[in-house]
């Protein structure tokens, strides 16, 4: 019996947690319109060539047993990586010592944010290394695998600049939490605010890894297309 795919550490998703914090959702339009809003020329043109072309018949069931294990041998390191960089135990000590009085806020916010935009670049990169890695391997599995990891490649381009975008709101939305914290109990905040940040990060990386799953999730359908 076929091992089912790796699946991430339990995370709550990012958007239950923006909206537990009262960020509402934006309204979506639809998928294809979006995505025509985000393609550049020269990626349409490659969309459109990708999709008009017939996924070859080729099949390589070694091929796909040896990507599924690299897959998932890799993607258990990046996560475990990644979540281990989380839990940096400097800021743990100072978050859980009670707030010097007397420095402004954006002083005492400093280390942390300045953790918060590296543990983004650190995922932004890990994950995607990861994903341009994968991508062969599945092209080496099968036709229509190949035909998958072109799409995915044209995707990640696509959705790049706005992921980015997104993603680098959310310190506006750690500084927010902090202020909330620090107006509820002014010496004893930070604890709480190291747990949000903990917390935003788990769910951001369970949102950046969504491609990489659905890209392994393949790689274990065995059905015929």
């Amino acid at each position: 019996m076929q091992a089912a795919p790796p699946q991430p550490l339990a995370a709550e998703p990012l958007a239950r947690l923006l909206l537990q914090w009262g960020v509402a959702p934006l309204p979506a339009a639809p998928v294809a319109e979006r995505l025509g809003g985000w393609l550049g020329w020269a990626d349409a043109i490659g969309l459109s060539q990708v999709l008009a072309t017939p996924p070859a018949a080729s099949a390589d069931a070694a091929a796909r047993r040896e990507a599924r294990d690299w897959a998932g041998a890799a993607l258990e390191r990046v996560q475990a990586d990644l979540l281990a960089a989380f839990d940096d135990a400097e800021l743990a000590r100072d978050a859980a010592e009670p707030a010097p009085e007397g420095l402004p806020l954006g002083d005492l916010l400093a280390p942390f944010r300045l953790h918060h935009s590296q543990q983004q670049r650190s995922m932004a990169a890990r994950i995607a290394s990861l994903r341009e890695r994968l991508r062969p391997r599945l092209a080496e599995a099968s036709g229509p695998l190949a035909r998958l990891a072109q799409l995915d490649a044209l995707l990640e381009r696509a959705v790049a600049a706005q992921e980015r975008e997104r993603l680098a709101g959310l310190a506006a939305l750690l500084t927010a939490r902090a202020e909330a914290h620090q107006a509820a109990d002014p010496r004893r905040w930070r604890h709480r605010f190291w747990a949000d940040l903990r917390r935003l990060l788990r769910a951001e990386l369970d949102l950046r890894l969504q491609p990489v799953l659905g890209l392994i999730e393949a790689l274990h359908d065995d059905r015929p297309r």
